[in-house]
């Protein structure tokens, strides 16, 4: 598909050379050769009457040199933009079909596509063209390309009327703003449906409400982040118990950090018993939990017990699974907190290794600032000039830095020019690109 638009001219140029035909062939008895002439030359358009009787002469002709004639009177009447809408039609149902494709074949299409788009500015197809390109992204973690598209989707958009685009939409948005940090978008995206979609469907509600809890959280302001966490509890279907354990999750987590620790605790005992025990990252994940709170509680003996039980199912996880990476840090964490140095240091290097896999470079600074503070407490040069390096590594693929680390490593390597130097030059070439 190469996506030529041709005009009424060039259509009928086609056609005669397609056939063979000189111009007093195709114009008959009906019409003049210089009415052919002129449309050919786009001095003149064909109208309907006279594209009928050049469908008719070619059927006379076609009967006579034993020829199939494939062209209709709708085929000379489409005009360029008919013809460009039905030209991006193909690519959009092409982009649908690849968007889960993992080839480079997608690309290839969306490049095209955004070629074609270029000259022939049909906003409907352009946003279908963008939101789908935003999905690909999504899938395949590249967030923050998938937040290019998606907001160029927004663009489109008209948010004075409230076009019903804008819901699933700002919904996609502010997951993905979640995913790459920006947790000021992310709340402006929720608050934004949730204020002026009443008639929204409850489901929807339930998703923005969650999505916004976890900004919240993201800022540290635990109590908008409990408060949108409550309305999403009221909200949910009691049948959806996937969605109420990521609810109570993150109320557990809101109640930890506000030091209601067993009030925390009990929520994740909950989720326990919800939890199904097939779901293996799930009930892993509620373990290291409950293990962190336990030890912050001094249920020593019990916090022992489920820690074994993590580690101990840690050979059956699948290691592409969306959630290792997490599991693996908090592991690292909790082995920190036991004073267990080196167990802590191993499970933080995997869990840095899997979210990279993963491309979730969020995750991946946080697990870098702790082997930043676990590797200044060891006072290991070498090992700090390693992360030091995987930092660049990962700035370069974010885009960006994350200034807490920065400070950070600063602060360990104050007394070395030379490193203050490259630091301090890696910062302004991220800054300003």
């Amino acid at each position: 598909m190469e996506g030529t638009i041709l005009s009424d001219g060039e259509k009928l140029k086609a056609i005669r050379q397609k056939y063979g035909l000189r111009q007093d062939e195709i114009s008959g008895e009906d019409i003049t050769r210089n009415l052919i002439s002129e449309i050919e030359t786009n001095k003149a358009n064909i109208t309907k009457k006279t594209a009928e009787i050049i469908i008719k002469n070619l059927k006379e002709i076609a009967k006579k040199k034993k020829l199939k004639i494939t062209e209709t009177v709708e085929y000379l009447m489409e005009n360029q933009i008919v013809q460009a809408t039905k030209i991006l039609d193909n690519y959009i149902e092409e982009l649908k079909t690849l968007v889960i494709s993992k080839d480079g074949s997608f690309i290839e299409i969306l490049k095209k596509a955004e070629n074609f788009l270029i000259d022939w500015d049909i906003k409907d197809k352009k946003l279908s063209v963008y939101e789908i390109a935003g999905d690909y992204y999504c899938n395949n973690n590249e967030m923050y390309k998938s937040v290019v598209y998606y907001e160029k989707a927004l663009a489109l958009i008209s948010k004075v009327f409230l076009d019903k685009k804008l819901l699933p939409l700002s919904r996609k948005l502010s997951i993905v703003y979640n995913c790459v940090g920006d947790y000021k978008k992310s709340i402006e995206c929720c608050e934004f449906a949730l204020n002026y979609f009443d008639d929204m469907p409850q489901n929807d509600k339930v998703i923005f409400r969650y999505n916004n809890a976890l900004n919240y959280k993201r800022i540290n302001n635990y109590e908008k982040s409990l408060q949108n966490i409550k309305m999403a509890e009221e909200l949910v279907s009691n049948s959806d118990t996937s969605k109420y354990i990521k609810i109570l999750n993150n109320k557990a987590s809101c109640l930890y950090e506000i030091n209601k620790k067993h009030e925390a605790l009990k929520v994740f005992y909950e989720i326990s018993r919800l939890i199904d025990k097939n779901s293996l990252e799930d009930y892993l994940i509620n373990l290291t939990n409950i293990v962190h709170v336990c030890l912050e509680v001094n249920l020593m003996d019990e916090a022992i017990e489920k820690l074994n039980v993590v580690v101990n199912q840690l050979v059956n996880l699948n290691k592409n699974g969306s959630c290792i990476s997490n599991i693996y840090f908090e592991l690292g964490k909790i082995y920190k907190e036991l004073e267990k140095l080196q167990l802590s240091e191993d499970f933080y290097l995997k869990a840095l290794e899997f979210s990279e896999n993963q491309k979730n470079y969020i995750l991946a600074n946080e697990i870098l600032y702790n082997l930043v503070e676990l590797y200044k407490t060891l006072n290991s040069i070498e090992k700090m000039n390693n992360i030091k390096n995987k930092f660049f590594s990962i700035s370069h693929r974010q885009g960006k830095i994350d200034n807490e680390i920065m400070y950070r490593l600063i602060n360990f390597y104050s007394d070395n020019t030379a490193i203050i130097k490259e630091l301090s030059e890696f910062a302004l070439q991220i800054n300003h690109k």
